[in-house]
C-alpha cells in the first residue's frame, strides 16, 4: 500500500510539472506570434539621425544636428528589414557661389534580436550616393559600406534613437 501511495504521489508531480511546462510553452509561443502579428501590424520604423563625421579625407569634419538624415526602415520579419535615407544641404554663403550636397542611399539591417520594443543590436550594410552641385560644377561618388550598432526603440517600436558606427 505504501508503494502504491509514492507512485501516487510521483503521477501526481509529473502531471502538474507538465502541465507548468506546457502553460509555460503556451506563453512563449503566444509571445512569439504576438511579436509576429506587431511586425505584420506595424512594419514601418521612422527615424531622423544626428551625424558626427570625422573626415579621413578632405572632406573635414562636421557636426550635423538636429538632422544628418531621415529615414523609413520597412520589416519584412522580426529580424530583417530595408531603410532607404536621404540627406539634403543648401549652403549660400554671403560670399560666392551656393551649394547644394545630397546623400541618397539604402541599407538593409539584421537585427540580432527579435523584440522590437527593446534594445536591439544590428548589423547594416548600405550602398549610398553622395553628391555636391553648385558654382557651375557638380560630382557625386558612389559609396558601399557596412555599420552596427544599438536601437533604443521609442513609440512601441515606431521610432528607434540608434548609435552606429560605419565604414565607408
Amino acid at each position: 500500500m505504501r508503494h502504491l501511495r509514492q507512485v501516487g504521489a510521483v503521477l501526481g508531480l509529473l502531471f502538474v510539472a507538465s502541465s507548468v511546462a506546457a502553460a509555460q510553452q503556451r506563453t512563449t509561443a503566444t509571445r512569439a506570434t504576438q511579436r509576429s502579428a506587431a511586425t505584420a501590424a506595424n512594419p514601418w520604423e521612422f527615424g531622423a539621425d544626428a551625424r558626427l563625421s570625422l573626415g579621413l579625407d578632405d572632406q573635414g569634419n562636421r557636426l550635423e544636428i538636429p538632422l544628418g538624415n531621415l529615414r523609413a526602415g520597412y520589416h519584412f520579419s522580426d529580424v530583417l528589414s530595408i531603410e532607404p535615407f536621404g540627406s539634403i544641404q543648401y549652403v549660400d554663403p554671403e560670399v560666392g557661389d551656393s551649394f547644394t550636397f545630397y546623400e541618397l542611399g539604402v541599407g538593409g539591417l539584421y537585427h540580432f534580436t527579435t523584440s522590437r520594443t527593446q534594445r536591439q543590436f544590428y548589423a547594416r550594410p548600405f550602398l549610398e550616393i553622395l553628391g555636391i552641385s553648385g558654382g557651375g560644377n557638380g560630382d557625386s561618388e558612389l559609396g558601399v559600406g557596412i555599420g552596427g550598432g544599438v536601437k533604443w526603440p521609442r513609440l512601441n517600436g515606431r521610432m528607434a534613437l540608434r548609435g552606429e558606427a560605419n565604414v565607408l
